[in-house]
């Protein structure tokens, strides 16, 4: 009887190291900030601050938080200098605080939920926690990146960094899906008790990180470069890299969330929205097994790019969304599809560009040194944004579509693509 035949193809080889026992507590711990990156993130608070009462804007701007909090890294050079080049210590805490923040969210519901806290000081109480926990565990994210780049040779973390990247960022759509399906008709018959059910369960997942982190290979004592020349000749690609990011956030910041649009301007439940979220997660998974191999031998300013070209196209889809058209939720979920996978391949493409320009400590002062600017950048996108809302209804929307389009072409424009003459061969990896 002739043995089955084992594919040979590069992608299934590189899942199958990825699926090495050594990999397992990076597979555990993507798995657990999956679950937290979707059941506090905007699948869930921006419902849930809608079914308060926040106005769209309010509940965009506190969905954001966040992000806007990952500004603190600007002082990561004075706290390795305060606690001896401790990375691995200073992630521990941050997720130690950051990561369970899913308990502190349901008891806030839980209180709106049974009269204790007027529905004001429930979204304020949102707000307060998505902004300073989610903060700290976004940055324990962004530091646990580096953390990989250090502790792990080059080819491995080429091959599990964007996969452990698009299992965080897709793990969501198994857990959306039932609660969008079930989520309008739990509303319905017991209230806000049926948000407390997901931010519970992100709360325990928030615990996993805690054991596991422990277990990873320190990556010993860590400085960051103090006096970085951001304007000589030799870090010039990396400053280009940093001024095109910037203004892909600017351009994030500006555009809407769907699920507000879905709720505010189309008038769906809150299932529609967070389906939109599901279909998002799943998109995010398949994208992250073409982006994952791909970025092992490939280009990472070129898929970039074409990362930019695609959300443009998906953002001005979005004008076809018209609440006059009886299509507008198909056209939704095609702008969702569209725009998970420019994410997906964005968000990695850039990470593994950054990676493959700067070593571990160059990193950690690339991220110190442009953080400000960047979420400065989102910040200032997310504002105005909201200030657009305020005019409400479809029209705030289209602007916002149109501007923040244009921004991702431009974004595309000024990419830097390394030419393929310029690449290695496939045996030492492509270069930036």
């Amino acid at each position: 009887m002739r043995a089955p035949r084992i594919s040979r193809h590069p992608a299934v080889l590189d899942w199958r190291s990825f699926a090495a026992r050594q990999y397992r507590p990076f597979r555990i711990l993507a798995i657990a900030q999956g679950f937290i990156g979707a059941l506090t993130g905007p699948a869930i608070t921006i419902p849930l601050l809608l079914a308060l009462g926040a106005h769209p804007a309010l509940a965009t701007a506190v969905a954001v938080l966040p992000a806007v909090g990952t500004m603190s890294q600007r002082w990561l050079p004075s706290w390795l200098d305060r606690t001896d080049g401790n990375l691995r210590g200073l992630v521990v805490l941050f997720a130690t605080i950051g990561e369970p923040r899913g308990f502190l969210l349901a008891g806030a519901v839980a209180l709106a939920a049974i009269g204790l806290l007027p529905t004001w000081a429930a979204i304020a109480l949102i707000g307060v926690v998505s902004g300073i926990l989610g903060a700290l565990g976004a940055t324990a994210y962004s530091l646990q990146q580096s953390w990989y780049q250090i502790i792990l040779p080059d080819d491995e973390r080429r091959l599990i960094a964007p996969r452990l990247g698009g299992i965080a960022l897709g793990i969501g759509s198994v857990i959306l899906l039932p609660i969008a399906f079930t989520i309008d008709g739990l509303v319905a018959g017991i209230g806000l008790w049926a948000y407390v059910i997901p931010l519970l369960v992100s709360g325990i997942a928030g615990l996993v990180p805690l054991v596991i982190l422990r277990r990873l290979p320190a990556p010993g004592r860590i400085r960051v470069p103090r006096r970085t020349a951001w304007n000589s000749d030799e870090q010039a690609r990396l400053r280009r890299h940093g001024n095109v990011m910037t203004l892909a956030l600017l351009s994030a910041g500006l555009s809407p969330f769907l699920s507000v649009y879905a709720i505010a301007v189309l008038n769906t439940g809150a299932g529609f929205a967070i389906a939109l979220s599901a279909i998002s997660s799943g998109t995010l998974v398949l994208a992250s097994l073409y982006v994952s191999s791909h970025l092992r031998g490939g280009s990472s300013s070129r898929l970039l790019r074409n990362s930019f070209l695609l959300r443009g196209v998906a953002l001005t889809l979005g004008l076809a969304a018209h609440p006059v058209n009886p299509l507008a939720p198909l056209v939704l979920v095609l702008v969702t599809v569209l725009m998970a996978a420019g994410d997906t391949a964005g968000q990695l493409a850039a990470n593994e560009r950054l990676f493959r320009l700067a070593t571990g400590p160059d990193v950690l002062a690339f991220q110190s040194h442009f953080v400000v600017r960047n979420v400065g950048a989102y910040t200032g996108g997310v504002a105005l944004s909201s200030v657009v809302m305020l005019l409400g209804g479809y029209p705030a929307f289209a602007i916002l579509f149109v501007g923040a389009g244009i921004g991702r072409f431009t974004a595309a424009r000024v990419t830097e693509v390394s030419r393929p003459a310029q690449l290695p061969s496939e045996a030492s990896s492509a270069a930036a």
